[in-house]
């Protein structure tokens, strides 16, 4: 999603743990192997605070990390909607990504193996394992993170009291797949892709950039763009303010992101099917409490009417299911943005 201000510091010092879990061989869910795979992951907090209260398991989106207080400071530290004062926060590099965990980005041959939004999900038991995790207080997530804890609800080795998804639909639809296949043919448009078997610290530069202005017209709104920028020039002579603003972002994300994850996680996202929605609200029914499906109501990427349908198929299914809905003029990345609404929804008020 977009990028967001840098991190103010934390209300209080919370301890933070960095580590790299090796996983072996990874089995995909299409068949293909993650050679010596490893997961990054990163704890705040206090782990000890896990056996008593509980741990969360908090899931990045598209570009994310897992440096949780990058994107979602304002709601991490003691007191606040991730409260490290009473669990421990545990947040891993999503597999297939270039932020530590193993990805395409590692493999120059291009033959890393397609991951789905399950594969994401399950790449996370083995870390609960190592860590002694018995119990999941709160496992959330938007859009691709959203997914994936979706996901979490139908694998989650542990019980989970409540799973909170945001902006992010049990099945990829035709539409949303289409937005991803034009930034796909972006980046493929450039002759520096190569079929992403190019050097490090070489690749599509353009192409990366000019998908994620594509990508940043679904994650906001007209209402916003509108307000925001009107047919003002005021920028670069000649250039509207809104062209200038997708511009910094594609150069932005090329400075700190592969285009070979990207893509690799885009058809990630696009795999995303959860298969009948009232059996799957059944089988997450019974390790799972509570679940709570947001939607944002000027979201054109993934529609708040796909997020209240499968509440209410899961709720068919037996689970205690609720929808709740955020309202904005920011678009999909609300999520990332509307952080008192977003804190209202994680303490389930």
């Amino acid at each position: 999603m977009s990028t967001l201000p840098p991190a103010r510091p934390l209300v209080a010092p919370v301890e933070r743990i960095a580590a790299t879990l090796p996983l072996g061989d990874f089995r995909t869910e299409r068949g293909g192997v993650v050679r010596d795979a490893q997961l990054h992951y990163r704890i705040l907090g206090d782990p000890a605070l896990g056996e008593r209260n509980g741990w969360i398991l908090v899931l990045h989106a598209l570009t994310g990390s897992a440096e949780v207080e990058s994107w979602w400071e304002p709601l991490l530290g003691p007191g606040r909607a991730l409260d490290t004062s009473r669990h421990p926060v545990l947040a891993a590099n999503l597999l297939g990504s270039c932020y530590g965990s193993s990805g395409p980005a590692s493999d120059v041959t291009g033959a890393f193996p397609a991951l789905t939004s399950a594969d994401l999900a399950r790449a996370h038991i083995p870390l609960l394992e190592a860590l002694g995790v018995r119990r999941l207080a709160l496992v959330t997530g938007g859009s691709l993170g959203g997914m994936v804890a979706l996901q979490w609800g139908l694998l989650t080795p542990v019980p989970v009291d409540r799973l909170v998804v945001f902006a992010a639909p049990a099945r990829a639809t035709a539409q949303a797949i289409a937005w991803n296949a034009a930034q796909r043919l972006a980046i493929e448009a450039d002759q520096a892709w190569q079929g992403g078997r190019y050097p490090a610290g070489a690749g599509p530069r353009a192409g990366l950039a000019a998908a994620r202005a594509i990508a940043m017209i679904t994650y906001r709104s007209q209402v916003e763009f509108g307000a925001r920028f009107d047919r003002n020039q005021s920028r670069v002579p000649g250039r509207f303010d809104v062209e200038h603003y997708l511009r910094r972002h594609g150069e932005k994300l090329v400075e700190r992101f592969d285009a070979r994850s990207y893509v690799a996680l885009m058809h990630a996202m696009d795999s995303q099917d959860v298969g009948d929605l009232v059996r799957a609200g059944a089988h997450t029914a019974r390790r799972v409490r509570e679940v709570i499906g947001v939607g944002i109501d000027s979201d054109i990427l993934y529609y708040p009417s796909e997020v209240r349908d499968w509440v209410e198929r899961y709720r068919e299914g037996g689970a205690n299911a609720r929808y709740a809905e955020i309202a904005t003029p920011y678009g999909h990345d609300a999520f990332l943005i509307e952080f008192e609404q977003v804190e209202r929804v994680l303490r389930g008020s």
